[in-house]
């Protein structure tokens, strides 16, 4: 009968509630009083054990009731709640709810009997509950303790659904479960709707915090500054300012922008059962479906709500998901990958059928690979004299734009609907980035790749206005590798026509008679010597111009071609793209620093003979000055160039670029790289015609 008057005390212990019979201490442990004196060792450990339930439900509960209260007093004042935190507090409430139909289950055993019952038959309904709550009441405390939200506390709960104890199993598959609603919720909003439901920033899908200031740096430097033109911009004319919001714009102004840089994965807040794959799917889909509710014509309307509609049905996919006790990640993919897949060809319609595609592929090749070549030689022939100079730093951009847009006029350009969305700008080298820096599409902002540098004229590079919503393929890491390409194609194109010049001043120089200007004529040694440098460098120049401008970019281009029209959605379109892009960066070497060095340094000698030969048909420097100068260009030149050739050979290139043996094969025509193989003249010898020259007469023509 002791037990019959401290049964009573036990079922408040049990539900959290203190008395004379078990009091609290210290960190909430609720135990036996010690003025109960009769109860025997044993039995006052097994009433100890079922005390301990109760400071653990009380835990529970307070947790509980401060994360529902966090969650009603979300006024916008304080920092939002963990919506995580909140699943989790409502299946542990779940939790509790069965717990306390345990204990009642226990007093109603102990009013049918009567007489009190031997403590076993009251641990027998509470068996289950004594591995449960401790372990839910430890991963509570370090959810609180540690802060943790979104994946970080599925995680935690993860982990303990793997547990080899069925019920804790259960049970935290259970609460997972409860987390995982919001998780679909999220998903829903993102995936069907385009929006983030994400006040606490516990989604995997994060808005970029970096997607703004590019904007603003290119509104800063002009209508020419951006690549792409917002649809707004395209309307009205604008470059990407004014008429819009504050704060940013409308939200067509944004969408360019917004696509590329706007949102991104957050690697942190993956959740356990989310690859990076699907994590990334679900990014592409997502900024797809705000792309797709963007109509900007009653004809794009009717498309845009045709699109809705179907990706309105993936939504029951999802519910279905939603609604299982454990889906797993195979199941999530799939589901993921099938919306991917529809998303993508119905943004693949929306680009077919509004823009010419390959049109603008070519505009691209035209004007950002040379293609045009009638066009740039008229450039290079109106900008020759601007170029021979130093850049002047108020007028040297729009020095440079005047002959660009001059040349237009007396080329095939001229007819050409999409060069005016192309633009040649100019920025120092040392320009800050409190000074406006280099957009992002710049080909500086591309750390992988390094062009040869020539002269002060470096600074050039081109931009396009690309039409609405071709900007999808034209992201800003893409364009910064078109324009590298431009850079150093266009640099070697510079070159190659310099050392041209070079030639017909010697030649100028052979035929001009001392008393013409009062200038003694060259020595007959030098000349042949500045005849035969100036025919291997230009041997070496126009070959490497030839390469990238048939082997390279002819062939690459054919690919693009092939791989456009065979794709079936955006997916497949944006990929061969970036293929053809990468594709000519790494056939070009421009992703090889050290290879790029050593051309560079030929392009300095290139240089320094242009300059040599011009001082000396001003008379600025003498015969012997001259010959000793170029000893030193020839000696430079030869070194590089055997470098260069052997890292060509060495057979490690092989596999980037299959036409590469047909540029070891020009650059060695009549045996003329192996030759520069041999030992330099030393300075002070006779300056002679060189015999490594690739054609049979060394001034006989040029080259």
């Amino acid at each position: 009968m002791a037990f019959h008057n401290l049964y009573p005390e036990l079922l408040l212990a049990l539900v959290g509630n203190t008395g004379e019979a078990f009091v609290q201490r210290e960190q909430g442990a609720i135990v036996l009083a010690d003025v109960v004196d009769w109860v025997t060792p044993p039995e006052r450990e097994q009433l100890n054990r079922l005390a301990r339930l109760g400071a653990h439900y009380a835990a529970l509960e307070e947790f509980v009731c401060s994360a529902t209260a966090a969650g009603a007093g979300d006024d916008g004042t304080q920092p939002p709640a963990s919506m995580y935190r909140l699943a989790l507090a409502s299946g542990v409430s779940e939790l509790l709810d069965v717990y306390r139909s345990a204990v009642l289950q226990v007093e109603a055993h102990l009013l049918h009997l009567g007489a009190a019952p031997p403590l076993l038959s009251v641990q027998q309904f509470l068996l289950e509950f004594e591995a449960l709550l401790p372990e839910v009441a430890a991963l509570v405390g370090e959810v609180r303790r540690r802060g943790l939200g979104g994946s970080q506390a599925m995680r935690a709960l993860s982990l303990r659904a793997g547990s080899g104890a069925p019920a804790l199993q259960s049970c935290a598959a259970r609460l997972l479960w409860h987390c995982r609603q919001v998780l679909f919720n999220q998903l829903e909003s993102w995936l069907v709707h385009g929006l983030l439901l994400d006040r606490g920033n516990e989604f995997f899908i994060r808005r970029c915090d970096t997607a703004a200031p590019p904007a603003a740096a290119g509104a800063a430097a002009g209508p020419a500054a951006g690549h792409v033109a917002s649809p707004a911009s395209a309307l009205h004319g604008g470059g990407g300012g004014g008429g819009g919001p504050p704060g940013g714009g409308s939200i067509l102004d944004w969408e360019p922008l917004e696509w590329h840089a706007g949102f991104q994965v957050s690697l942190a807040d993956l959740p356990p059962d989310v690859s990076l794959p699907t994590a990334e799917a679900v990014l592409f889909v997502g900024k797809a479906v705000r792309v797709l509710k963007q109509p900007m014509s009653s004809a794009a309307s009717h498309q845009a709500l045709h699109a809705h509609a179907q990706i309105l049905a993936f939504a029951h996919d999802l519910h279905r998901l939603q609604r299982q006790e454990a889906a797993s990640a195979a199941q999530l993919e799939h589901c993921v990958e099938s919306l991917r897949s529809k998303v993508s060809g119905l943004l693949w319609d929306l680009v077919r059928h509004r823009c010419d595609l390959m049109a603008q592929f070519e505009a691209m090749r035209c004007y950002f690979l040379l293609a045009r070549g009638d066009f740039y030689q008229q450039f290079l022939d109106e900008a020759q004299a601007l170029l021979a100079g130093e850049p002047k730093p108020n007028t040297a951009e729009a020095d440079i734009a005047l002959a660009f847009q001059q040349s237009a006029l007396k080329s095939t350009a001229e007819t050409d609907a999409l060069f005016g969305a192309v633009a040649l700008r100019w920025l120092p080298a040392d320009r800050g980035e409190d000074e406006g820096g280099p957009p992002v599409w710049h080909p500086s902002r591309c750390a992988a790749v390094s062009v040869p540098r020539y002269d002060a004229w470096d600074g050039l590079f081109l931009e396009c206005a690309v039409e609405w919503p071709l900007q999808l393929l034209f992201p800003p890491e893409v364009m910064s590798k078109y324009g590298a390409l431009w850079q150093h194609m266009f640099r070697l194109r510079r070159v190659q026509l310099a050392l041209e010049g070079v030639w017909a001043t010697l030649q100028a120089l052979h035929h001009r008679k001392p008393e013409d200007d009062g200038t003694p004529r060259l020595p007959a040694s030098l000349r042949a010597a500045l005849c035969a440098e100036r025919q291997q460098q230009h041997h070496f120049v126009s070959n490497m111009a030839l390469y990238l401008a048939m082997d390279v970019v002819g062939a690459s281009f054919g690919q693009l071609r092939a791989a456009v029209a065979g794709a079936k959605d955006f997916s497949a379109a944006d990929a061969a793209h970036r293929r053809y892009v990468d594709s000519m960066v790494s056939q070009a070497f421009l992703d090889m620093r050290q290879l790029m060095g050593y051309l560079e340094d030929i392009l300095r000698q290139c240089r320094k003979l242009c300059a040599l030969v011009q001082r000396l048909a001003a008379g600025l420097v003498d015969a012997v000055a001259a010959a000793a100068a170029l000893q030193g260009i020839r000696r430079t030149f030869r070194l590089k160039h055997r470098v260069l050739y052997q890292i060509m050979q060495s057979g490690k290139l092989s596999s980037r670029t299959p036409a590469l043996r047909q540029l070891i094969t020009r650059l060695n025509f009549n045996g003329f790289a192996e030759r520069q193989a041999r030992p330099v003249q030393e300075p002070g010898s006779a300056v002679l015609p060189s015999a490594t020259a690739p054609a049979a007469s060394p001034c006989g023509g040029q080259a």
